[in-house]
């Protein structure tokens, strides 16, 4: 009778053992801004983040950004466009107002991206407006650094549909050089958001966040090995016993 009462004991532990919840979670992210001058060719940022609810916190933004300008569209990884690849996230904040968090990441590792001639930080979707998209740099060719970025907005609840005000304001910006747009950058913005489309009438067209694979929490694992420690060492003393 003890025995069974072990084993049905550990069997609960198995079956019973809740999933730890952490704030932290994975996330994958589609952005797309509408190009009607490169169609059937959009650009796309297709990305991978982390998220803290508690927090508000994004980090680890990475992914790709197509040049719509480039190749055809079919689906990736099978068109021809060019895919850049922005693996620095340098940029995040929260908006109350809008109920999220913005982010952005950037090709190279720093947000050198527009010309500075007309005031500005130098990378913002608006600092980019301002400047024409006049490329960082401008007017050497040889001082326009070649960078890129995708800002990405972060409900409070990830999954939540965009509002049209947020969508409004998530942009792109590609200064790659030798483009053929001369010193003009291609980008994505809406006349809502910061008043003007992008360079080529881009503006963003839709975002879809979705839930990454779960990864158990250590707690988890920790209950998964009492119970089948607890199975084992039974198994050996019945065979003691036998």
């Amino acid at each position: 009778m003890k025995k069974s009462l072990l084993i049905g004991s550990a069997l609960a532990l198995l079956a019973g053992a809740p999933v730890a919840q952490a704030a932290t979670g994975s996330y994958n992210v589609i952005t797309t801004w509408f190009e009607p001058d490169t169609q059937p060719n959009d650009s796309i940022f297709k990305g991978t983040f982390d998220y803290d609810s508690a927090t508000h916190t994004v980090s680890n933004l990475q992914g790709i950004l197509s040049e719509s300008m480039t190749g055809t569209a079919v689906g990736y990884p099978n068109d021809t466009m060019t895919w850049l690849t922005l693996n620095n996230q340098l940029v995040s904040w929260y908006d109350g107002s809008l109920g999220g968090t913005f982010a952005a990441t950037f090709l190279n590792a720093n947000t050198n991206t527009f010309w500075t001639g007309m005031g500005g930080d130098g990378w913002s979707p608006q600092a980019g407006v301002d400047a024409g998209g006049v490329y960082y740099g401008f007017p050497r060719t040889g001082n326009n650094p070649g960078n890129a970025y995708a800002l990405i907005f972060v409900p409070d609840s990830p999954t939540a549909t965009l509002t049209q005000a947020q969508l409004d304001k998530v942009a792109y910006a590609d200064c790659a050089p030798g483009g053929m747009m001369g010193a003009v950058c291609m980008t994505g913005t809406s006349v809502a958001g910061y008043g003007a489309i992008g360079t080529m009438s881009g503006y963003p067209l839709a975002q879809t966040i979705t839930v990454a694979a779960p990864v158990p929490e250590p707690e988890s694992y920790a209950m998964l090995m009492a119970g089948l420690g607890l199975i084992g060492f039974m198994a050996r003393k019945r065979r003691k016993n036998a």
